[in-house]
């Protein structure tokens, strides 16, 4: 069930400029390459090629992130090679998607499976799955694979409802929000949940930084969301407006269906019917979904669920002191509604 909307906090806390966000992330992110490089090895040459050319043709590298800063900020230091686990497994999550999408773009340039064909790209994913595996064995805490297991089984049960969902066009809120938890936000949880195994957190941190990482989550896909109705292609990595072109009902969708006028409402189901084959009809039902505050209600929400990620930071006995990595976690909550990719 979706919260009660009452309970949601009213305030989000932005307690760091951009600026100073990014300049204590950066390091981190260079820790994350340097450990998806040294650690994606095979036997067979083909799949580190390919499994570089989605590794490191940009992103972000907010789980692998998450995960050093929930370690860190419960007194530990995180190990860069267990961080390569989460962005492993979301190299290989997006592989998956751009054959089922039939993707052509992917970070602003050619899919992997464009280049390497659906067969090999399928394969490399499967590939990377197992390496994130390999790497989780290695903690002796039982919590931290068994967390391992439970994300990517909620992960793939996401694929499966995601697909299920395909121009369903009377998905509910409380459906998309099942599909963008399991979609995305499962992944970002672990590595918060999973950084606070490895730290030796309580089971009521590890809990509470869950539930930062879920939400944070959630937040952040419906950012993205908004995004492929207001964004462009270059800041996006991919065309916009691919969503609905595809098929996949989302949150600006929803709201304008479920609130606009009835000759609007009547216009974009009908455009929604017929966008999957002319472009322009694409371009007229983004125009109404902006127009009745698609967007503008998504953006509310996804700020919403970041107040409730940091919410769930002051369960924590650790407080958010300048310079801390706490202060940081809470800084990327408010950051998450700034990204325009």
């Amino acid at each position: 069930m979706a919260p009660d909307p009452a309970a949601f906090p009213k305030d989000l806390l932005s307690p760091l400029a951009s600026d100073e966000l990014k300049a204590r992330i950066y390091p981190l992110i260079a820790i994350a390459d340097e450990a998806l490089t040294a650690n994606l090895t095979s036997h067979v040459p083909y799949i580190e090629k390919v499994s570089s050319y989605i590794i490191f043709s940009g992103g972000k590298r907010l789980r692998p992130v998450l995960f050093l800063l929930a370690a860190a900020a419960l007194g530990r230091e995180g190990d860069p090679r267990l961080a390569a686990i989460f962005e492993y497994l979301h190299a290989a999550t997006l592989l998956h998607d751009d054959v089922v999408d039939e993707a052509g773009l992917r970070r602003g340039r050619p899919a992997a499976r464009v280049e390497y064909g659906n067969d090999s790209v399928i394969l490399v994913g499967d590939f990377l799955f197992s390496k994130s595996y390999s790497l989780a064995v290695e903690v002796p805490d039982i919590r931290f694979v068994t967390a391992l297991s439970d994300c990517t089984t909620i992960m793939g049960e996401g694929q499966v409802l995601e697909l299920l969902h395909t121009d369903d066009l009377e998905l509910s809120a409380e459906g998309y929000l099942g599909v963008i938890k399991a979609k995305t936000a499962v992944l970002i949880a672990a590595a918060c949940q999973m950084g606070a195994i490895y730290a030796g957190a309580t089971d009521a941190q590890v809990e509470a930084l869950y539930d930062y990482g879920l939400n944070l989550g959630l937040a952040f896909q419906m950012v993205d969301d908004a995004l492929d109705y207001v964004g462009t292609a270059h800041e996006f990595g991919k065309p916009v407006g691919h969503d609905l072109a595809e098929g996949k009902i989302t949150l600006p969708f929803i709201h304008v269906r479920d609130t606009a006028p009835a000759e609007a409402r009547a216009r974009l189901l009908e455009l929604a019917r017929l966008g999957r084959q002319d472009a322009s009809q694409v371009e007229e039902a983004k125009a109404l979904i902006t127009a009745h505050d698609g967007v503008d209600a998504t953006y509310q929400a996804a700020r919403r669920y970041a107040a409730l990620a940091q919410a769930a930071l002051t369960r924590l006995a650790s407080p958010a002191r300048p310079g801390s990595e706490m202060e940081t976690l809470l800084a990327l909550a408010a950051y998450v509604l700034e990204r325009r990719h």
